[in-house]
């Protein structure tokens, strides 16, 4: 029997490559943000910009450009502006195998679940964009106008709501944010490589692989 039944899949970033559709839609909302406010806030290099992946927005905001909650409250609306009502949220592809892999699993019986900062209409419209919503139970996700939830409060919500065995649970994800939250509520997790984070963000998983089938191996030994 394998160890784990529960699946959490973060989305950016471990199911979608979202680079694109992400970084146009924080350049916009800088923009905006100097335009009306007559502010030089300077668009951060490409390197930072992929760090805006993942995280809650007005927190890389603040990190990155200006330390300003009204002002990253209202760069996060002229964000989704772009990225919603322009489709810049399907300005986004599959990873390579991913697709496979959570069919494979669901085949399995294996409980999927998706857990995102994003907020969870936009997720929504992903997942069924792709054609994967009938593999997942269920997708955990703050929703437009909810205070900005990291990750670990995401799972918390998860593992609150599924009442989840955490020694058969696991989270699968590329950033600092999914390692860290799966430790903070008491599950392990799988680092993927081909994401957006860096191995220096990894210091916590229990496993690292480089690509879905390596998840695959490791979820079905």
């Amino acid at each position: 029997m394998p160890k784990y039944e529960n699946i959490l899949f973060d989305l950016d970033g471990t199911i979608t490559d979202s680079a694109i559709g992400i970084i146009n839609g924080v350049i916009y909302g800088i923009k905006k943000i100097n335009e009306i406010h007559n502010l030089n806030i300077e668009i951060p290099s490409k390197d930072i910009l992929r760090k805006f992946i993942g995280p809650p927005l007005d927190i890389s905001f603040m990190k990155y450009c200006h330390k300003d909650e009204n002002l990253a409250n209202e760069f996060i609306k002229y964000y989704r502006k772009d990225y919603n009502e322009n489709d810049g949220l399907f300005n986004c592809k599959l990873y390579d195998g991913i697709f496979d892999l959570i069919k494979n699993l669901h085949d399995k019986k294996f409980n999927l679940f998706v857990a995102t900062a994003k907020p969870k209409e936009s997720a929504v419209r992903i997942i069924e964009h792709f054609n994967l919503n009938i593999f997942f139970k269920e997708i955990y996700a703050p929703v437009f106008g909810e205070k900005s939830k990291n990750k670990t409060d995401v799972l918390i919500k998860a593992l609150s709501k599924e009442k989840f065995d955490k020694s058969k649970t696991i989270m699968i994800g590329d950033r600092i944010d999914d390692i860290d939250g799966a430790k903070n509520v008491g599950i392990d997790s799988i680092a993927v490589r081909y994401g957006f984070g860096e191995d220096k963000e990894f210091e916590n998983a229990t496993y690292i692989v480089d690509d879905a089938k390596s998840v695959f191996d490791i979820l079905i030994k």
